[in-house]
């Protein structure tokens, strides 16, 4: 099977999405009647780097924290994010992501580097302009541009550094940009504090946070628990901040499962990570660090766990080191029925039943692919399939050679037998909910010595799975 190198892109402060109410009335900019930018009604375009986007996706939500984001993607892969915090007048110059008013990105599933994102520090500019804004229609229009800016990275996800020794920056051009009448919706009735407040009916459960910044109790005042799709990775974001705005994140992988994990220094918003900032600091990040999870519900919604980590600057340039310890959090999120993720099967008669499916991803000859994972006691079982796969029954088989193939793997004793692969084994996909990232099924198969010199066989049958993908 082949191998891809993971992409270890630089830290990104991605996707959380709020939106304060204002009155019920369209906002009104000082710009042409139903001039929206070209775009047809019900359209998402724009030129990327001189060629034309036109989205065959767009998705407008508002979330429980009250943000909007917006955000147009075509079967190729590409799309364009945008994120307006707090909507209350027309015209918007785009800044950091995540930290301004406005910010945008754009990103190339395909090219296997980080999203383009828009900034304030002289190397990526951008405005955006609503033309309308429907509240009671929930109907949104507008125009916009920007200049994208990314690291360099190698095929090894390492960022190129410059003959003067910082990051190579790449930029890219996003012009007549436009969308017109398109449709937002509510992801919810929370007041997204995290205060147990709600705005009626049953009261939610308490967010908890802790935590030592150099020995000093950090003060929670506010606790804010996001979900943020980067790609299409899934994630659990969590910050927690003080009176005085200093800040505690956290991004976690949706199925990472339970376990000590070990935090990254860098992330593309898909890696494990932790990040203190000081009110008017740097962002330092987690270097080392670790966290322990003892209950990830995806159903309900829980997720309780402890950290720490040494917070320091990720580029080297600022040489303030933060030691976080003691962390410990207990945090509510929007649960998905049927998330948590399952493999059962019996081998040889014998039942197996791990507590938990870690899922990772790949690519292999440019097909997306996923292996969900388990250990029960000392043996191990794997699926391989590709991200493309359909609702139906599949045929496996003993190794990845294109890249869409399906494979079992199943492992008596870890790191003492050797490994045996599907033969003779089917896998059908009974519901595939793309846009939550849940897929269920059932298979069975014999398990072989791929090389043929080892006559044991394993009968694996019964199996069923339901996960949710990265």
């Amino acid at each position: 099977m082949k191998k891809m190198y993971i992409l270890k892109g630089m830290l990104l402060a991605f996707l959380a999405f709020q939106f304060i109410s204002c009155e019920n009335e369209p906002i009104k900019g000082d710009f042409p009647e139903d001039d929206h930018g070209g775009a047809a009604e019900g359209q998402f375009k724009a030129r990327i780097a001189g060629e034309e986007f036109i989205a065959n996706s767009v998705i407008a939500t508002l979330s429980d924290q009250q943000k909007l984001t917006l955000k147009g993607s075509n079967s190729n892969g590409k799309s364009i994010t945008i994120v307006v915090d707090s909507l209350v007048e027309s015209n918007y110059t785009f800044g950091n992501v995540n930290l301004d008013l406005a910010w945008a990105l754009y990103q190339n599933a395909s090219d296997g580097g980080l999203p383009y994102t828009t900034s304030q520090d002289g190397n990526a500019t951008g405005s955006l302009m609503f033309t309308d804004l429907d509240r009671e229609s929930n109907v949104i229009s507008g125009t916009f541009n920007f200049r994208g800016v990314r690291i360099e990275v190698d095929e090894n996800g390492i960022p190129v550094v410059g003959e003067d020794g910082n990051p190579v920056i790449e930029n890219i051009e996003i012009t007549n940009g436009s969308f017109n009448s398109i449709e937002f919706t509510s992801g919810g009735s929370g007041d997204g504090e995290g205060d147990g407040e709600g705005d009626g009916g049953e009261e939610a459960p308490e967010d908890e946070f802790f935590a030592k910044i150099n020995g000093t109790d950090f003060i929670t005042d506010s606790i804010s628990v996001t979900q943020p799709v980067v790609g299409n990775n899934h994630m659990v974001k969590i910050e927690a901040r003080t009176a005085t705005h200093d800040l505690i994140r956290i991004d976690i992988p949706r199925n990472i499962g339970l376990g000590t994990f070990d935090m990254q220094r860098m992330s593309d918003g898909t890696k494990l990570i932790g990040l203190y900032k000081e009110n008017g600091g740097e962002n330092l990040t987690s270097n080392p660090g670790t966290i322990t999870i003892t209950e990830f519900d995806l159903e309900e919604g829980v997720l309780v766990a402890t950290f720490r980590f040494t917070a320091k600057d990720p580029l080297n340039q600022d040489s303030t080191v933060v030691e976080v310890t003691q962390g410990r959090m207990n945090v509510y999120f929007e649960g998905i029925p049927g998330a948590n993720n399952v493999m059962l099967a019996t081998v040889n008669g014998e039942a197996y039943a791990p507590e938990a499916v870690n899922v990772e991803s790949d690519v292999v000859n440019q097909y997306p692919r996923v292996t969900l994972m388990s250990t029960f006691g000392d043996q191990q079982m794997k699926l391989s399939l590709p991200r493309t796969i359909t609702v139906g029954t599949h045929e496996m088989v003993t190794e990845v050679n294109v890249g869409n193939e399906i494979v079992g793997t199943f492992t008596p004793v870890v790191g003492t037998s050797i490994s045996y692969y599907s033969n003779n084994g089917t896998l059908v996909v009974t519901n595939y909910d793309v846009q939550n990232g849940v897929i269920e099924g059932t298979f069975e198969f014999t398990a072989v010595d791929a090389s043929g010199q080892d006559p044991t066989e394993y009968q694996v049958t019964a199996g069923q799975f339901q996960v949710v993908l990265p």
